[in-house]
Parts: C-alpha cells; structure tokens; sequence
C-alpha cells in the first residue's frame, strides 16, 4: 500500500505483519519488516500496545480497513526514521460521534520531535487523501481540552467544535466544499 506523502513526511501504513509484530511487542521482527529506523523508546508511550493490538484485530477481521488503520509518521530527512503514529478511527462513518461519512483522524508525534509542525501536515495529509481517494468530506477530531498543541492544530486547519464531548475530548469537525 503507497505511503501517503507530505512535503517532509511519510505516512507508512503498517501491514498486517508488521502490525503483528509490533501486537506482540517484538520490536526486533517489526525493524526487520520496514525500511525505516524505529526509536528504542517506541514501546514507551502510554496505551500503545492497546491500540496496535486493537488496530491489528481491526484489520485481521476485515483487511478492508488497513488503509484507514495506523501508518507511521516517517520524516524522510536526513535519514527516514519513525516520528509518531498517525489512523483514523477507521472508514468514513466510523468516528467518535457516528457521523455518516466522516473520518476522524487522530495522530501522535514523539515528545522529541514536535514543535516542527509534523501534527498540521499529518493531519493535512490524511484528510486530502481521505478526500482525494475516497471522496472524504467530512472530518472529525477529538481533543483533550489540555492539549493545546493539537487544539492549535484544529484551529489552523479550520475545524470547529460541534458542542460534543467523548469520552473527555472535545470533538470538533470540519467540512470540505
């Protein structure tokens, strides 16, 4: 499956067996599978292996959901080397608060490497393609309110809080013409 690509970056999805491995905390097999340097500390983040394994069954029940399943945050200079993680909650329709339609988007970048504007062209990138290769419209993000970086995201991109809450985010939405 192609990358979806940006200016800086590159957003790999992660094949059934590399989402396998990484289920399985097997960093040594999940280095093997790509052609990208993977940070020790990938395994550090809170709720990682909760998501890859959610992510994994996801696409082993229905291989129609990888292109919407996680994809590594890849910067392509001076080395390629993995960033963060980037999905959507799945296909269009399924999203936080079951918009007909819409895709929500979510995405992580490394403590080390934010403040470079990776977020905004994450983001930016999942909804053009999204919208390009699927006819997207609609988008969704959930967001902590103490997370400022990300709601700065929202508001660069023209999202709009709808008023909903879930789950302690604030859900914001933006629409395409």
């Amino acid at each position: 499956m192609e990358a979806i690509r940006s200016s800086r970056l590159d957003l790999v999805s992660l094949s059934p067996e590399v989402l396998a491995a990484f289920a399985s905390a097997d960093l040594v097999a999940a280095r093997a599978l790509v052609d990208f340097a993977i940070p020790d500390d990938f395994y550090l983040k809170p709720g990682w292996l909760e998501l890859v394994r959610m992510r994994h069954d996801q696409v082993r029940r229905d291989p129609a959901w990888l292109p919407w399943s996680l994809r590594a945050i890849v910067v392509r200079e001076p080395a390629r080397a993995m960033v963060g993680h980037a999905n959507f909650h799945g296909p269009p329709g399924i999203n936080d608060v079951s918009t007909p339609g819409a895709a929500e988007i979510g995405y992580t970048v490394a403590a080390a490497h934010r403040g470079n504007g990776y977020a905004t062209e994450v983001a930016r990138a999942m909804m053009e393609w999204a919208h390009a290769e699927h006819g997207v419209t609609r988008f969704i993000s959930g967001v902590r309110p103490d997370n400022a970086a990300s709601l700065r995201v929202n508001d660069k991109l023209g999202f709009t809080r709808t008023g909903d809450v879930v789950d302690g985010e604030l859900i914001f939405e933006l629409r395409l013409p």
